[in-house]
């Protein structure tokens, strides 16, 4: 609650959430870019997987904000219900709030960015881009199909200069986190 006494964050977690994530906390999902309720509350939600594949609900939050006191509170909140058991690994979209939170408070969990997000922003990306299926197929490809370090990189250079990206701060900053 905030000092006028309104809602600021909640954080649920159900019982069978906290029995799942017991034995599967090992790679946890992070979305806070699924829905905003009418009153312009971020959803958040944490999905792990199960031994079949299978998706898991691991608790929700809805969100006054998405600053970095809001991801700490829920962040903690959630470890909190959760025996204050870190991920191994934890997947989000790039928020640099989100980034700050993890660091602060799972500094030995393993973070990295979500790839759907990632390939989700392209079309925005590469809006001024001649070709743009291509372009997106052919970021996908260098992403997805390089073999090592080396091919990384003779790619992505390869296809800056192609596209003339070289400008483009997103694509800047992607690069320099390349490791998440």
């Amino acid at each position: 609650m905030d000092s006028f006494g309104r809602l600021r964050n909640v954080v649920w977690v159900h019982s069978h959430s906290k029995v799942a994530y017991e034995e599967f906390h090992d790679v946890i999902c992070l979305d806070t870019t699924y829905l905003v309720n009418r009153y312009n509350m971020p959803f958040a939600s944490f999905v792990g997987i199960n031994q079949h594949r299978q998706s898991i609900h691991l608790g929700c939050a809805l969100m006054s904000s998405e600053d970095l006191i809001s991801y700490k509170m829920v962040l903690s909140t959630w470890l909190g219900a959760l025996n204050n058991v870190r991920p191994l690994a934890i997947m989000t979209d790039q928020c640099d709030c989100i980034k700050a939170a993890i660091n602060a408070l799972m500094p030995n969990t393993v973070y990295r960015y979500c790839i759907w997000h990632i390939f989700a922003k392209l079309p925005t990306k590469l809006s001024a881009v001649l070709d743009g299926e291509i372009s997106k197929a052919e970021f996908k490809a260098l992403v997805l199909d390089s073999i090592n370090v080396a091919e990384f990189e003779r790619r992505w250079n390869d296809y800056i200069a192609k596209y003339n990206l070289d400008g483009r701060d997103w694509f800047y900053k992607l690069y320099l986190e390349k490791e998440k």
